[in-house]
C-alpha cells in the first residue's frame, strides 16, 4: 500500500519538495497579506499570527495531499482518444468533485484549529458552513485550475526532453555507427594488404581484429564509457596495427590514474589514433613515436577542469605522404558528437606544432 502511495507521488510531474516548498511559500504570500490587510483596515482585535498561519498552511498542504487525483485528472485533457468535448465534460466533473472534497477537509480542519483557539465546534451542516462549503468550493475550484495548468506545463516538459533525449540519442548513434564500416574498411583494407606479404602476421591481426570487434559489441549499447574502457579498445587498435608497423613506430602512454573512472563518448578518441597511424607510422621509416597523453587540465576560458585527451605523432617530412588537414571524416564525426554531448563547453584541436609534430587534442567537462 505505501509502495502504491509512493509511485503516484513519484509519477507527478513536481516532485514532493518543491509542492512543499511552494505550498509554503504561497501559505506565507497570504499571511503577509492578511496581516497587511489587518494593518491596513485597523480592526480592533489582535492578529492571530498562529492561527491564520495554521488555516493558510492547511489549505495548502491539503492540495499536496490530493496531488496525485489531480495529476489523474488532470490526464483527462491529454487524452488523444475518444471525444474531446467529453474528456473535457470528465475533467470538469472530476475537478468540482476534488474542488468540493477539498473544501470539506479544509474547512472541517478549520473548525478544529478554532475549536483549540476559542473551545467551540459549528455544527458540520450548520447554515454557516454551508454557505462556506459552497462560496469555499467555488474557491478551490480555482485554485484546483491553476494546480491543472502547471501539472499540464510540466508533463508537457518532461515529454519535449524525454523526445529531445531521444532524438539526440538517436543522432549519437548514427553518428557512432558510421565510425564502426569506416573503421573496419581501413583495418580489412590493412590486412588484405599483408595476406600475400605476410600470412602469419595477416593470421595474428585477423585474430586481434575478432578480439576488437567483441569489445564493439560489448559496448556497442552505451553512448558513454570509461576512460579506462576507451584505452583498452584502443590499446587493442594499437596492438593491431603494431602486427604491421612494429619496427617503425613506438607508442608511449601518459594516463592520470584520477582520469579513469570518468566517462567520455564511445570510440571519440579512437579516429584521432587511426589518424596518428594513417599520418605517423605509415610514412614513417623508423624511429617513429606516438604519445598519447589522458590528464586532467584547469581551462581558464570555460573556468572549469577538463579532462584532455592528447595524441601527438612524428610525421616524416621528407615522406611524400600527404600532411593531414584536419577535415576528413573522422575529424567532422568528432566535432559532431562532442556538439551533442557538451554543446560548446569542448575544445578540440588538430595541428602541426612543429613541421615534423602533430598534434590533436580533446578537451571535455568531468562528465
Amino acid at each position: 500500500m505505501i509502495k502504491k502511495v509512493v509511485q503516484y507521488y513519484k509519477d507527478i510531474p513536481v516532485s514532493l519538495k518543491k509542492m512543499f516548498i511552494a505550498a509554503l511559500a504561497i501559505a506565507v504570500f497570504f499571511i503577509l497579506k492578511a496581516y497587511t490587510n489587518h494593518l491596513i483596515n485597523q480592526y480592533n482585535y489582535t492578529f492571530s499570527w498562529l492561527l491564520i498561519s495554521l488555516k493558510l498552511i492547511i489549505t495548502y498542504i491539503t492540495w499536496i495531499v490530493l496531488a496525485p487525483f489531480i495529476h489523474t485528472t488532470s490526464k483527462h485533457l491529454q487524452k488523444r482518444n475518444g471525444s474531446f468535448v467529453k474528456n473535457l465534460v470528465t475533467f470538469f466533473l472530476y475537478a468540482i468533485v476534488l474542488a468540493f472534497l477539498h473544501q470539506l477537509i479544509v474547512s472541517r480542519l478549520d473548525d478544529f484549529v478554532n475549536y483549540l483557539s476559542s473551545g467551540y465546534m459549528k455544527t458540520f451542516l450548520g447554515q454557516n458552513n454551508r454557505t462556506v462549503l459552497v462560496l469555499g468550493t467555488f474557491s478551490s475550484f480555482i485554485e484546483l485550475l491553476v494546480i491543472v495548468a502547471l501539472f499540464l506545463a510540466m508533463d508537457y516538459q518532461n515529454r519535449y526532453l524525454q523526445n529531445q533525449k531521444q532524438l539526440i540519442a538517436a543522432q549519437l548513434n548514427a553518428l557512432r555507427m558510421q565510425l564502426h564500416p569506416h573503421f573496419l574498411f581501413n583495418t580489412l583494407h590493412s590486412i588484405a594488404s599483408m595476406i600475400d606479404i605476410d600470412t602469419k602476421n595477416a593470421q595474428k591481426m585477423l585474430s586481434k581484429l575478432g578480439s576488437l570487434l567483441r569489445s564493439m559489441l560489448e559496448y556497442d549499447a552505451e553512448q558513454l564509457v570509461t576512460v579506462e574502457e576507451e584505452l583498452a579498445f584502443i590499446k587493442d587498435y594499437l596492438d593491431l596495427e603494431q602486427v604491421r608497423y612494429q619496427d617503425r613506430v613506438v607508442i608511449k602512454y601518459t594516463i592520470s590514474d584520477e582520469v579513469l573512472s570518468l566517462k567520455i563518448p564511445n570510440m571519440i578518441f579512437q579516429p584521432l589514433v587511426e589518424n596518428a597511424i594513417k599520418y605517423g607510422a605509415i610514412p614513417t621509416v623508423t624511429d617513429g613515436e606516438i604519445h598519447i597523453n589522458f590528464t586532467l587540465e584547469s581551462n581558464e576560458t570555460l573556468k572549469q577542469e577538463m579532462l584532455t585527451m592528447q595524441i601527438s605523432n612524428t610525421f616524416n617530412v621528407k615522406s611524400n605522404h600527404v600532411k593531414p588537414e584536419g577535415t576528413g571524416f573522422g575529424h567532422l564525426n568528432i566535432r559532431k558528437r562532442l556538439q551533442q554531448f557538451y554543446g560548446n563547453l569542448f575544445v578540440f584541436s588538430a595541428d602541426f606544432n612543429t613541421p615534423e609534430l602533430y598534434v590533436s587534442k580533446i578537451s571535455v567537462p568531468i562528465n
